[in-house]
């Protein structure tokens, strides 16, 4: 079922406030205020409703006033900018010194060698995870960097904390601030870089990395040194909850925002069902408490019937962050209101999510770590009375939605009662194993499986082992490249029979925090593994074995840890 029922969420008073042309919409971008008032203080917004107004207010902001050192560049530049790589390390650098309790950190390196940085603040200060009973909350901005609201709304909030040692949330979160990921395309600075997006009018950053890539399907893979960094800092802190602040320009509809959780039926159960019946509902109705309407990402189909969402596979942040036991959260901006309403309305959700964190942190904590019990218990003792879905098909939910969009190719705003197709089903499933074993003799996949935080250990001396081995009967390459990739699909059949394996031999065991993240890396019917995104090209050929094989039982084999293994240049 559906999480809510949405048609509650309509307010005929917003519906005239929002913007109903296209000459409207375009001419707020100049405006130095918006139709909407808007009051901040504390990271609360409250939008004052001008309903029947036909000239642009006069803008009446209340809160605090900031040095010009404490102004972001949207603000100094009465949103008509974006900050650049610089602008934002001097941000954090100023924020940083305003109290003891913050901190600059530097996690990596881009692909242009430029430090990757983010805010530490922690009231008390920490320099690792806490075990004080806070939770961990990392907040990333420009993932695409044309997509630059939420850099700058995630700058505001890291200024209120700094400011507010004695924050509310600094009680229960220690946050980890990531504003300005894609740190090389952000400097890319172009007007056209996102054709259709109502400002920033000077420009804002491109899309993929310095290297082509979009960072937002490399979660997998791990090809470009931003994720490779990204992971290494969620390995160190392992967050509770992940924000990933992005800006669509899809459908036309009555949105602010829209959001989304998890989708892939592999990640944890009860944490995609408290993201749906428990948080996102309440955090909706927050918004709407404030005149925010905030509603599932998706898109309309061209009879607006339906209502769609984006994929399952864990290339994608928020399903990677799922697929690691962890609560990933997308929040999408609407390209076509002005920049300035986007800017406040990504500060107001991720306000709201953090007001619920913060209130909920015991139970999220709980969760957590119920949730790596679980997965130990699961894989413990007899893992193969369980399976583990490697795809899925999309389906609807069993309750219709109402959207909120605009009659046909017009501007008056009308709601559609359609599907909702963001339910994905289990399809290919696999039991899952004891542990995997791998020859030594393949470094880029070992990598990437230690890149991840995944352990991976070696046998200390020859050992006969019980395996289950797959032969390649057909390898099916996709004709058209995806992120610079021939997508590989593989046809097996499988066997099973007792062999000598040599010392050296790697072993991946299912049983640690990220077994479940291995079984979607090692399976070669994974959709999403390293089979798909080519790891093993080198290695697999129709008719042969593919040198992956699987230890179905416990086994009493003598194992060794290994050392990091660098992946060829």
């Amino acid at each position: 079922m559906i999480p809510m029922v949405h048609s509650r969420f309509r307010d005929p008073q917003l519906d005239k406030l929002m913007l109903t042309t296209t000459s409207l919409r375009a001419h707020c971008a100049k405006l130095t205020c918006s139709m909407v008032s808007v009051c901040l203080w504390s990271g609360s917004m409250t939008f004052l409703m001008l309903a029947g107004s036909s000239a642009p207010a006069t803008c009446q902001e209340t809160g605090p006033q900031f040095p010009d050192e404490l102004l972001t560049v949207a603000e100094k530049s009465n949103y008509e900018a974006t900050s650049l790589t610089a602008e934002v390390d001097a941000f954090m650098t100023e924020c940083a010194s305003r109290g003891d309790h913050a901190s600059v950190f530097e996690f990596g390196k881009t692909s242009k060698e430029v430090p990757m940085r983010g805010l530490l603040i922690a009231n008390p200060p920490v320099e690792t995870r806490p075990d004080d009973g806070r939770i961990v909350v990392l907040l990333l901005g420009n993932i695409h960097s044309g997509e630059c609201d939420g850099k700058e709304a995630l700058l505001m909030m890291a200024r209120e904390l700094t400011l507010n040692p004695d924050h509310e949330w600094l009680k229960k979160i220690v946050f980890l601030f990531v504003p300005n990921y894609n740190a090389d395309a952000n400097d890319m600075v172009a007007p056209n870089n996102r054709r259709g997006q109502i400002g920033p009018e000077k420009g804002m950053g491109k899309r993929e990395n310095a290297q082509g890539f979009d960072l937002n399907r490399d979660f997998m893979k791990l090809e470009s040194p931003e994720a490779r960094s990204l992971i290494g800092l969620v390995q160190l802190w392992d967050p509770h909850m992940f924000v990933d602040c992005h800006t669509t320009n899809g459908s036309r509809h009555r949105y602010q925002l829209t959001y989304d959780v998890p989708h892939n039926p592999a990640s944890p159960s009860p944490l995609r069902k408290y993201l749906r019946e428990k948080m996102m509902p309440e955090v909706t109705e927050k918004l709407r408490e404030q005149n925010l309407n905030a509603f599932y990402y998706g898109n309309f189909d061209r009879e607006k019937t339906k209502w769609t969402t984006y994929g399952f596979e864990p290339r994608y942040s928020t399903e990677y962050i799922g697929m690691r036991g962890r609560l990933g959260i997308l929040s999408e901006s609407y390209s076509y209101i002005s920049y300035r309403e986007r800017i406040e309305a990504t500060r107001a959700f991720v306000s709201r999510c953090l007001d619920f964190a913060s209130a909920n942190s015991e139970t999220i904590s709980q969760l957590t770590s119920q949730i790596d019990q679980q997965w130990a218990d699961i894989t413990g003792q007899n893992p193969g009375r369980f399976d583990l879905p490697l795809d899925a098909v999309m389906s609807k939910f069993d309750e219709p939605a109402t959207i909120l969009g605009f009659s046909g190719n017009g501007d008056e705003p009308e709601d559609f009662v359609v599907e909702f197709w963001g339910d994905y089903q289990p399809a290919a499933k696999v039991n899952l194993p004891w542990a995997y074993l791998l020859p030594d003799t393949l470094p880029e996949v070992i990598a990437n499986l230690q890149n991840h935080g995944i352990q991976v250990e070696r046998l200390k001396t020859a050992t006969g082992i019980n395996i289950q081995f797959q032969t390649v009967q057909a390898i099916r390459r996709s004709p058209q490249p995806f992120q610079g990739h021939a997508m590989v699909r593989l046809q097996t059949n499988s066997g099973r029979e007792k062999r000598d394996f040599p010392a050296g031999t790697l072993v991946v065991r299912t049983a640690q925090p990220l077994g479940r993240l291995a079984v979607w890396l090692l399976e070669p019917q994974s959709v999403d593994g390293l089979v798909t995104w080519n790891y093993f090209d080198d290695v697999i050929q129709q008719g042969q074995e593919i040198p992956v094989w699987r230890i179905d039982q416990p086994a009493e084999i003598p194992l060794e840890a290994l050392e990091p293994v660098a992946a060829k240049e």
